[in-house]
């Protein structure tokens, strides 16, 4: 059968537009669809606009220029995702909802001002149609204009009184953020631990500077009602009420911004997945294999929309996996064991690969290694000494995880994946060359007392003998 394209992507955010610029680098014929802005959540209303908070709340600025400046750096990147980049490149882009018909059909409902609906065909399908904000229910809710990442950089004034529901790493970097600016930020979660998907040892450390910031936490709280006050200063606050998972206690807290960080779920609404075949899990995300292939064989899925790690540099390793499977023979697996992420407080906190919990649980761990940034000459210089790195060590001595806190955990974390990815022993830390001063140093730091504590006793009493001829 011919088809019209060789692959149809629904979906313009990371994962779809990495995929589109894959395929057609490599001489297949693709269609891209997507019926809200290029660039998806990362550069509209995710990555680029809160990294830009963060780094302009560090210079400082008036928040109304703040919010100015923060749109003007999306505009400045935008071009990277635009129509005509990818059009020139020789991407077929469609703007409007894309709709599955069967496992090989797309039923494109176009935009207004870009002509008539149309169907196309195409030999494969890629589903990329990322996330969005989960909304759980709230008794008063609906009548309160609460802020998700979609609306959050579009206010106009500085929040006097910030709650921020989630204990995320968003929750953490945007009330950092706005603390800083001067609101007095409530952080609410139903957990009594934060950045509960990295090492145990980070929750304290980051609480304690968080704390001292003055940001106040609700941990083992969940919001059981909330209602508009009287208007105050042309701003209507509202109530929250509390409620103590475990004892039912209850506290009410008074605020003028609502913001709701609990997490995202799948955005398949409308995309004809029974049309096609396609299975979702339990959660709701599309259920696919290790190759990213879905319960279609000629219909793959990356990004956001599976659920596994919803980071944008995440989507881009999967796009990458289902472009090598559409094109090759071989098929590639997705392999999470060396996935990485940063959260971008200050300091950052910063991993890659297995944790301690999940390499015990996986039957890897050989032993793991903690070293503070107390000691540190850098640490000290820059007042930043209340960081660690912790290494992650299998049976034979390789590295394969690692977490670190600092102002540069996002830059200093790559030499771990590298060090994973390659199959590493700490040994190899050991015998590089490190600047000083740097916070680098530390790797080497660490291998220095692996090393020593290896020397068995023996080992010492042989040297010792040795050093005395």
């Amino acid at each position: 059968m011919k088809y019209d394209f060789h692959t149809i992507v629904i979906g313009a955010g990371s994962a779809g537009l990495m995929t589109a610029g894959i395929l057609t680098n490599l001489g297949a014929k693709v269609a891209l669809i997507e019926k809200n802005k290029m660039g998806g959540d990362c550069l509209n209303t995710g990555c680029v606009p809160s990294k830009s908070l963060l780094y302009r709340v560090e210079k400082g600025a008036d928040f109304s220029e703040m919010m100015n400046q923060i749109q003007q750096t999306i505009e400045k990147i935008a071009p990277h995702d635009s129509v005509e980049r990818f059009e020139n490149m020789g991407v077929s882009v469609l703007k409007g909802s894309g709709k599955l018909l069967d496992d090989h059909r797309v039923e494109v409902v176009l935009n207004e001002s870009d002509g008539p609906h149309r169907v196309i065909s195409g030999k494969n399908i890629v589903l990329a149609t990322g996330s969005k904000p989960r909304i759980p229910e709230l008794d008063g809710l609906q009548r309160i204009p609460y802020l998700t990442n979609e609306n959050l950089f579009s206010m106009e004034e500085l929040p006097k009184r910030f709650i921020i529901w989630g204990g995320g790493p968003i929750s953490m970097e945007i009330g950092q953020a706005f603390g800083k600016l001067g609101s007095e930020v409530v952080i609410i979660s139903r957990g009594r631990h934060l950045f509960k998907r990295d090492e145990p040892e980070v929750d304290p450390v980051m609480k304690d500077i968080l704390a001292k910031e003055g940001i106040r936490f609700y941990l083992g709280y969940e919001p059981v009602k909330i209602r508009e006050t009287a208007e105050n200063q042309g701003e209507k606050d509202f109530n929250l009420t509390l409620r103590n998972r475990n004892t039912g206690e209850e506290k009410e807290l008074t605020g003028d911004k609502f913001l709701i960080a609990l997490g995202r779920i799948s955005s398949t609404e409308g995309l004809g997945l029974k049309n096609g075949g396609v299975e979702v899990n339990e959660k709701g995300y599309v259920k696919v294999n290790k190759h990213l292939q879905t319960s279609t064989k000629n219909i793959y899925a990356c990004g956001d929309v599976v659920g596994e790690y919803q980071f944008t540099h995440m989507g881009g390793y999967e796009a990458e996996i289902v472009s090598k499977n559409l094109l090759l023979p071989i098929q590639a697996k997705a392999d999470y064991s060396k996935a990485v992420w940063t959260t971008y407080t200050k300091p950052q906190v910063a991993h890659s690969g297995f944790t301690e919990a999940s390499a015990k649980k996986g039957g890897k761990l050989g032993k793991p290694l903690y070293k503070s940034f107390e000691e540190v000459d850098r640490s000290i210089i820059e007042e930043d000494r209340k960081g660690f790195v912790k290494i992650i060590l299998d049976r034979k001595g390789r590295i394969i995880g690692g977490t670190i806190v600092s102002n540069e955990a996002g830059e200093m974390i790559g030499m771990v994946s590298l060090a994973i990815n390659k199959k590493m022993k700490l040994s190899a830390f050991q015998s590089l060359i490190y600047a000083y001063p740097t916070k680098s140093e530390i790797y080497k730091s660490l291998a220095v007392d692996h090393l020593q504590d290896s020397v068995r006793p023996w080992q010492r009493k042989l040297l010792k003998k040795w050093l005395s001829r």
